[in-house]
């Protein structure tokens, strides 16, 4: 893998989405744990916006991320014209980057399907037609989802398209549709809008053929904290669908950990795979030059079903927290719970999201590596749990 690490001494990145969970991680080991040339990283609002965000999501090695001197943050917009940036800044990153890490999008489930085209998938389609202007790119990475898929039945998932039924309407002819008209008759087939989104996305990407550069997709599945880095257990809430999931599942009355099981399958594995791990993924697919679609899923990592995720929280709950819960004295300030359950309920399904590709990264060490040496899994999972249940319901008096 050295020569892949080697790789990253001559390449300028251009980064979206840097101050969100996954693009954090990204940064870090872009600038501390890489010979990252330069990194670019777009910043929506203000430069001290992100530079809040970045302190708050890695307090103990923000100084050390910008002493490296690597990284030039650029104020701008994915969803705007030329991204919004200063011509200067455009003209700049025209010349000099060699690596673009799309790693943008709004990951909100409840966001209806009108609202979410824009950020998850014509903002995507406007980068990539910038791109054709940057004279040194090479590659371009497009981070998705696996939800792209959730419309499919149980069964094998490949590194793959699949059509969206057996008559495989033109994405473009989908697109328009929704532009026109706020709808689609697919929508209801995905687990949100979002998945939709991400799915015409994909599609639309790859059907650019004649893109001078390499153009690679990663899917993720549900991310979760990480088990290294930045450090064990780094993620905010909002980037962790999991979690999300359980804080305000846990917290209703007429949901709750003991209710989870009617209508949701709890025999089903909860795909989920630590942030740290998605990003070694990303990072040794652009060093090898790797095409197409690539899944990080939770194969490459260990695999917990929502039965034994539930009975690891009741187990390390307190007994009176989970009645105040039972009485409504313990809630969140939204009420989100039917949201996230309805959620559940598609989600929970027998997919076998395969890695082939990925697979050997398994057996290295390193930035770009995937081996769990000296990490433990069980007790890892077991600490995070209890984290939550501390968090949602107070400590165990067990």
């Amino acid at each position: 893998m050295e020569r892949h690490v080697e790789w990253f001494r001559e390449q300028v990145i251009f980064l979206t989405g840097g101050t969100g969970n996954l693009g954090v991680c990204l940064l870090y080991k872009l600038t501390l744990q890489l010979p990252t040339k330069k990194i670019f990283l777009l910043c929506r609002g203000s430069v001290q916006r992100a530079l809040d965000k970045l302190e708050a999501a890695m307090a103990e090695q923000f100084d050390d991320v910008l002493d490296s001197h690597r990284v030039q943050f650029m104020v701008g917009d994915t969803s705007k014209p030329g991204l919004g940036l200063k011509p200067s800044d455009l003209r700049q990153l025209q010349q000099e980057v060699t690596v673009v890490i799309n790693a943008a999008a709004d990951i909100s489930l409840q966001q209806p399907l009108h609202l979410s085209i824009q950020p998850n998938c014509i903002a995507h389609l406007q980068l990539l037609t910038l791109l054709r202007e940057f004279n040194r790119l090479t590659s371009f990475l497009h981070v998705s989802s696996t939800s792209v898929n959730s419309f499919l039945p149980d069964g094998i998932i490949e590194e793959r398209i699949y059509p969206l039924c057996d008559e495989d309407p033109d994405p473009e002819k989908v697109l328009s549709q929704i532009l026109s008209t706020g709808q689609s008759a697919y929508t209801d087939n995905f687990i949100a809008p979002y998945a939709l989104c991400k799915h015409l996305a994909e599609r639309l990407i790859l059907k650019q053929a004649d893109l001078p550069f390499n153009t690679l997709i990663v899917r993720p599945s549900l991310i979760g904290p990480a088990i290294r880095d930045p450090y064990p257990f780094y993620g905010n809430d909002e980037g962790m669908p999991l979690q999300s999931a359980i804080y305000n599942l846990a917290t209703d009355p007429d949901y709750g950990l003991d209710e989870l099981g009617k209508g949701i399958n709890l025999d089903a594995v909860f795909d989920e795979i630590p942030v740290d791990l998605v990003t070694s993924t990303c990072l040794a697919h652009l060093a090898a030059g790797s095409v197409g679609i690539v899944q990080a899923a939770g194969s490459l990592y260990v695999a917990a079903t929502t039965g034994e995720i539930t009975t690891t929280m009741i187990q390390g709950a307190a007994p009176t927290g989970i009645e105040k819960v039972r009485r409504g004295e313990i809630r969140q300030s939204q009420n989100l719970a039917p949201m996230f359950f309805q959620v559940a309920r598609k989600y929970m399904r027998n997919w076998d999201i395969r890695c082939d590709r990925s697979e050997h990264l398994k057996e290295h060490t390193g930035v770009l590596g995937l081996s769990l040496d000296g990490h433990d899994p069980n007790a890892f999972m077991k600490h995070r749990w209890q984290n939550v249940c501390n968090s949602v319901f107070g400590s165990s008096s067990a």
